[in-house]
């Protein structure tokens, strides 16, 4: 009896460690998929993302235009109605969409936004809105940087360009985005053709001439939305690694950011420092008020620019511009305003360099 209870005791401490072992072996095989698929997540580009359900990261990146002017609520605008759209058709639980376009701003805006953007967030998709605001003067330089921007931040990102219907042809600007996205391999959302083609004329979809309304938004949504369904169809993946067109882009490869709140010392009412030493292409980010705008800027001391701007609307507006092509500081910055409304729109500054 002894015997066979010590036998049986031997066999069921068999079995436990086989067990065991086999539990181990799962675990393993468990933890082995699950590190395979949070890899696959991160290898694969949005549009396969989108095909196998996961959950997504869109930036928009623009003016007005992207920023959702002209729509009559906010579920009227072509982002909303893209996002609605992606979580229903392919089943995704959770599509996040940061929209940093600001109203009124050119394409350096966009390249500023993107760098200076602090959120600890991959995103999967960018869609570039710009051209209605921008000069053509180097229009396809700060666009590139753009591009190039988003490309450095965030190397798994695919990108989508829109052409703004408000140029209503195919401008210089316009020219220039379709060469820089040919160049990079990233495809267009043509609203211009969009419009042409929707057998309506332009005044039914935009109440103001450039902002499309509830209409113009539907077609907006229906463009990008289609490029998106394009490309999952067929796999399509991230943008080519290339050089640049432009070789004065490289000047915008190194960015630094100095925050009004984080950064600068105000030292009164009107009154910023920083002590710093940089270089390169200077950008200041600040919001006009309705009337003249002027800020001072100091460096090292002395008088360096003073950009003045004459704000012809009843309310605010921010503004990201570039102060100088070039700038070398050695010890400290000082920017001076007209007034405390004015001071208190100051968002901060920055450099870029080669």
């Amino acid at each position: 009896m002894y015997c066979r209870n010590e036998r049986s005791k031997l066999i069921m401490k068999v079995i436990g460690v086989a067990l065991m072992a086999l539990v181990l072996v799962l675990f393993e095989e468990i933890k082995a998929e699950h590190s395979m698929s949070k890899q696959t997540e991160i290898d694969d580009s949005f549009y396969q993302k989108l095909e196998e359900g996961i959950d997504v990261n869109i930036l928009i990146v623009g003016d007005s235009i992207g920023e959702g002017a002209g729509a009559s609520s906010n579920s009227s605008f072509w982002v909303s109605l893209l996002q609605t759209y992606l979580q229903d058709t392919y089943s995704i639980s959770n599509i996040n969409v940061t929209n940093v376009s600001m109203g009124g701003n050119a394409s350096y805006a966009g390249y500023v936004r993107t760098m200076s953007l602090n959120d600890n967030v991959q995103y999967d998709l960018a869609v570039i809105c710009y051209g209605q605001n921008d000069d053509i003067e180097d229009f396809s330089t700060y666009y590139e940087s753009v591009v190039r921007g988003i490309r450095r931040k965030y190397p798994n990102s695919s990108i989508i360009s829109i052409l703004e219907s408000s140029q209503r042809e195919y401008t210089g600007k316009m020219i220039d985005i379709q060469h820089i996205c040919n160049h990079y391999g990233i495809p267009v959302a043509d609203t211009i053709a969009a419009f042409n083609n929707s057998g309506k004329v332009y005044e039914d979809l935009s109440n103001d001439g450039v902002h499309p309304n509830d209409e113009g938004q539907k077609i907006y949504f229906e463009t990008v939305k289609k490029v998106i369904d394009d490309n999952v169809e067929a796999s399509s993946g991230k943008m080519k690694e290339v050089s640049a067109l432009n070789r004065s882009v490289y000047k915008f490869d190194n960015f630094a950011w100095y925050g009004a709140d984080s950064d600068f010392a105000r030292v009164d009412d009107v009154t910023f420092v920083l002590n710093t030493s940089a270089s390169g292409i200077m950008g200041i980010d600040y919001t006009y008020e309705s009337g003249n705008n002027n800020a001072d800027i100091y460096v090292d001391e002395k008088l360096f620019r003073s950009p003045t701007v004459t704000f012809d609307y009843d309310f605010s507006q921010r503004h990201i511009l570039i102060v100088s092509d070039e700038c070398s500081v050695e010890n400290e910055i000082k920017v001076v305003f007209a007034s405390k409304q004015q001071a208190d729109g100051f968002k901060g500054m920055c450099f870029s360099w080669k």
